[in-house]
């Protein structure tokens, strides 16, 4: 594994030595049926928005243009799904055929060859975590308890050797902005903290990049929030257009649960957290639900449905560009912390509601 991160590093350096100031994206794609094609980037908001249109004419079709640093866009023909190409400064080749989309072949991005060489990484600890888990139900089936904790300690241990790669990838290219957006997407798996020795290892010289930006970003805030730390004020409007601050359950303890009508999930949890609820509000409990909806009228319908939640529910409808989300360090949803009457953080959840006993423990039934 050493010697073929070396390999790589080495090839990726001699196509590397000439620096163009524009892109140009050449695609040409067979089993066409539109007239245009779109290139689209991601929203703050996760929509995708179109950035430029180019003719297709017999399946092919040119975009040009200028990026400061590589960056993730997608391209969209006809009415197949759009698929994504890293963008940078050089001539940049699209083959494939629109029916099989999986399939296109993006070639001339660097940062498009190093993502895809980390995403097989991925796809193959995936395979073997699926095997594993395979392994472990006939173990069980057969009660072969041993064989289960060996393989379980090893199924166990294979999201780390994913970190492993990674960081062994990034130590050989620091500058590699298609590892820096390969990490960004293993925020929803892994914690920022988890991932530090992985993020302190990109070179400074790309820390203006939007990737890896982020990636330090969310690694100073998590230095400074964590169990233990202060919870930061925030500014919410409730569902009945009351401005909610962290102020306001001064002296309670509080749940802030952060959800979205979209999220099947998160009308399990308000079962969970409505039980809770009943329990210990007497005793001083106090619910926050936080939705990252957009639509005001889909988040109150799904706010007033059964069953009737009996605390403040409270949305700014900025999705993922809520101000909250990221001063509460919230990467995916549903998840949720306790908050001492003092305000400071107790517990963080992710997707299991774990708060039971720690209630249970601090209210003494």
């Amino acid at each position: 594994m050493k010697n073929l991160l070396i390999l790589i590093s080495i090839l990726l350096s001699f196509t590397a030595c000439v620096k163009k100031d524009r892109y140009v994206i050449h695609g040409n794609l067979r089993c066409v049926n539109a007239q245009e094609a779109y290139l689209m980037e991601m929203s703050p908001l996760g929509e995708m928005v179109v950035t430029d249109s180019a003719p297709i004419r017999n399946g092919d079709f040119k975009f040009r243009g200028h990026v400061e640093y590589p960056t993730m866009r997608f391209i969209k023909v006809g009415s197949c799904r759009p698929f994504d190409v890293f963008v940078e400064n050089e001539e940049i080749n699209i083959r494939g055929s629109v029916l099989y989309p999986d399939e296109i072949t993006v070639t001339g991005s660097n940062s498009q060859a190093e993502l895809n060489f980390l995403m097989s990484e991925y796809k193959s600890i995936s395979n073997k975590q699926n095997s594993a888990l395979v392994k472990i139900s006939n173990a069980k089936k057969q009660n072969d308890l041993q064989l289960v904790k060996k393989l379980t300690a090893h199924y166990e241990s294979l999201p780390d050797s994913l970190l492993l790669i990674t960081e062994q990838f990034v130590a050989s290219n620091p500058t590699s902005i298609g590892a820096a957006y390969f990490v960004c997407s293993l925020s929803e798996s892994f914690s920022i903290s988890k991932m530090e020795n992985i993020i302190t290892k990109f070179d400074p010289s790309i820390a203006n990049s939007q990737y890896v930006k982020y990636l330090n970003d969310e690694l100073a805030l998590s230095r400074k929030f964590g169990v233990g730390s202060m919870a930061p004020d925030f500014h919410l409007p409730s569902i009945d257009g009351e401005d909610i601050t962290l102020g306001k359950y001064t002296g309670n303890y509080l749940y802030i649960d952060f959800g979205a009508s979209w999220c099947n999930e998160t009308k399990e949890r308000n079962e969970v957290l409505l039980d809770l609820y009943q329990r210990y509000h007497p005793l001083g409990l106090e619910i926050l639900s936080v939705s990252l909806d957009t639509d005001d009228d889909e988040w109150r319908d799904f706010a007033c449905s059964a069953p009737e939640l009996p605390w403040e529910q409270a949305s700014d409808l900025l999705y993922w560009a809520s101000p909250i989300t990221k001063q509460y360090h919230v990467n995916q949803i549903p998840c949720g912390l306790l908050i001492s009457p003092e305000g400071k953080i107790l517990q963080i959840d992710g997707k299991k509601v774990n708060i039971g006993n720690r209630l249970k423990k601090t209210f003494g039934r």
